[in-house]
This record gives structure tokens, sequence and C-alpha cells, in this order.
């Protein structure tokens, strides 16, 4: 072989070399720099864009649109959890919303028709979402409050709902069912992503306003005929203690940790207080006459309770459980409800006809505000709206509370 031959062969060896590192280069590089972002289960969609940045959800926004969820339920809340994801030791998200400073003097915004008798109204904790019972209609309407329109009737075929408490994390609610005789008392549970009915748990006699606990495991029911606080645990939908209290348990409201439930009980006179890790009453409170309904200030520091045959408002020290004084309010007060920002109570006096506002520093009424038969009355955590229930105009009453 002559030396240009053997020069020609050298040069293909170097060139194929080159080539074959060159091609290894380019494919190492490949894996290495290849993108790590991972989809979603089910959703093909990466998971750093699972979430949206839409401030209103739960978790600050809301999750890539389920199978079989329709696009309307879908917007307003995120989907619901696991069981053993809501019973997990974290406690649930719940929005952060910062109140607009609360009025002394609220005016009327608007009347909104809500079919008849509607009787009790919670909104989910990012505010989207108005549920209201309608007791002799068998329904829960759900309103959507940035349009103040009608979404849906969820039938209630047990019974008439009676009140409403929704969990932390704002994907499911649960409602108090009773019927004139007694012969139907239960709680339905409520799926807020389909709007539909889960699941129908028996309770003891009477149920009414009942609370979900902050770490989301247990329902606190107040039954109020058989003088017991019926505790549903979350994950079995059952029943798993009843705790004898005051005769006539009406209303219940959790302290921000949890470890204490506030109890009006009302043909007693009292407010017990219940300590969570025992589920022992550690506490009876004399206030006036009738307590109907309770409540725990934003701040954690006072209790107000109202009572319906006296006509007046009583605040309490959390901590020392002494009455720190009380205000006359219109006549007979059914519900109460703390501004977000923890300024005022408003409470609903149902034979007056009027909704109080009273001032939680001075304790001085600051407004009446004239309805029709109001029956409770909830306020957004943004703390712009307050809505009321007008039982027998079959209408919610809605005030600017804030801004």
């Amino acid at each position: 072989m002559n030396r240009r031959h053997r020069r020609h062969r050298y040069r293909a060896v170097i060139t194929v070399t080159a080539v074959t590192l060159a091609v290894a280069a380019v494919v190492t590089a490949a894996v290495l720099l290849r993108p790590t972002t991972q989809t979603v289960a089910g959703t093909g969609q990466p998971a750093a864009t699972a979430t949206s940045t839409d401030p209103g959800g739960a978790t600050g926004g809301t999750s890539a649109t389920t199978p079989g969820a329709t696009a309307e339920s879908h917007q307003h809340e995120p989907p619901p959890t696991t069981p053993a994801t809501a019973q997990s030791e974290t406690v649930p998200t719940v929005p952060t919303i910062v109140p607009d400073p609360s009025m002394a003097i609220p005016p009327f915004d608007q009347a909104v028709d809500i079919g008849s008798t509607p009787g009790f109204v919670a909104i989910s904790p990012n505010g989207r979402l108005a549920y209201v019972a309608r007791r002799e209609a068998g329904v829960v309407t759900v309103l959507d409050t940035s349009l103040n329109k009608k979404l849906a009737d969820i039938p209630i075929p047990a019974g008439p709902p009676q009140y409403i408490a929704f969990a932390p994390d704002g994907q499911r609610a649960y409602v108090s069912i009773y019927n004139k005789d007694l012969t139907i008392n239960a709680v339905a549970v409520l799926d807020i992503r389909t709007i539909k009915l889960l699941e129908t748990i028996p309770v003891n006699k009477k149920p009414y306003a009942l609370a979900v606990s902050p770490d989301q495991k247990y329902v606190y029911v107040p039954s109020h005929d058989s003088g017991v606080i019926d505790i549903i645990d979350i994950a079995t939908n059952k029943v798993v203690k009843s705790v004898p209290v005051a005769p006539n348990p009406h209303w219940v409201a959790f302290d921000a940790d949890g470890s204490h439930v506030y109890i009006a009980n009302h043909d007693s006179n009292v407010i017990s207080v219940l300590e969570t890790a025992t589920n022992t009453v550690t506490a009876t409170v004399p206030v006036g006459t009738s307590p109907h309904s309770i409540a725990v200030s934003p701040d954690g520091k006072q209790v107000a309770v109202v009572c319906f045959t006296s006509n007046d408002l009583y605040f309490l020290d959390k901590q020392t459980n002494q009455v720190l004084g009380t205000v006359g309010v219109g006549r007979n007060p059914q519900d109460l409800t703390y501004s977000p920002d923890g300024k005022y109570v408003y409470t609903a006096n149902v034979d007056q006809g009027t909704v109080s506002v009273i001032d939680t520093e001075t304790r001085t009424v600051t407004a009446d505000v004239p309805t029709t038969m109001p029956t409770s009355v909830a306020i957004l955590p943004n703390g712009r709206k307050a809505y009321v229930t007008n039982l027998d105009a079959g209408t919610l009453t809605i005030l600017n509370a804030g801004g």
C-alpha cells in the first residue's frame, strides 16, 4: 500500500471517530438537559401549571378540570381530597383573605329571590359560594356570590335542611336535618365540587347548628332534644361519641385551634365549654334567657352569644370565661356573626324584622337595618357583603358591610 492510500485511510478513521464523538455528545446533552417537569396524573398538564394563580381558591387557585365535573361547579371550588388526605395530621389549607374595614352602618345593596323558606345561609371558606338551607322546600340552594345568581338546588330527600357548616378546606358541607315530629334526625354530606349529596348520617334528636373541627376530623352536632353533642368521624361518616351537656344544646362554635367548643344551651340559659382533647365540659357560664347562637371572635379573644328571649348579646372573655358586658338588640335575635375584622357583630332579630350591628369595643348598637323576618346572617371573608335570610319573603337581603 502506497503512502497516499495510507494517508486517505488514516483521514477516514479520524473523520468517523470525530463524528461518533459528536453524536455521543449530543445524546448526552439531550439526556442531561431534558425538561424535568412532571405531568399531573390524568391531566396531561405539567405539575407546575396544574394550579392556577386564581386568588379565590382554597389553595390560592383552582385545579385542572376533573372528568365528570361541570365547568360551572368546578370554577368555584377545588376538587375534593380523599378521606385519607382529609384526615392527615396537617391542618387543612384555608384561604388567607385580608378583609376590608367593616362599616358601622351597612347600607342596603340588593334583595335576591332565592326561593321559599330560606332559613340559614353559610358562606364557603373562599367566599365564592353561599349555601342556603331552604327548610320546607327541602333543598339547599347554591348562590354565586360574585354575581349573586342561583347556580343550583341540591335536593335533600331525607327531610328539611336546617343548618349548614363548611369544612375548613371548602370541599364538603354538612347539613343538619330534622322534621317537625322529629322522626327524621340526620346530617347530610354535600360535595361542593359536584354540587351533590354524598351521604346521610343518622344522629340524635333535633340536630341544630353544627360545626366542623379546624383539623377537619370531626363534625360536632348539637342534638337539641337529646341534650348531647354528637361527634361524627369524617373518615367514616359515623357518630363515634355522644357527649352529654346542659339541656337543649342549640349552637356550637370552635376556637381557632380546635381545642375548645363553645355551646349555647337554649333552655338552660348557660354556655358550656367543652375541651375537645377529652370531650369533657370544663366550664359552665350563665348568660341571658335562651342563648340561641354563639361565635368566637376573629382574634380569638372573645366569645359572643345572643339570647333569644332576653333580647341581648353577651360578650365573654375566652381566657377566663367571665362575662365582659352585654348590649340589648332587637326582638328575638336568632343568629349572630362577627365581621371578619372583628369590629362589629351582626344579629338577625327575627321578630323585630331588623339586623342589629354592634360595635365590639364600645358594645353599642350602631345600626338597626330593616329586613323581613331575618333568621340568619353571614358575611363574606373579605368583609364586603353580608347575606341575610328572610324566611317568609323567600329572599336574601345583601348589605354592603365593608369597603
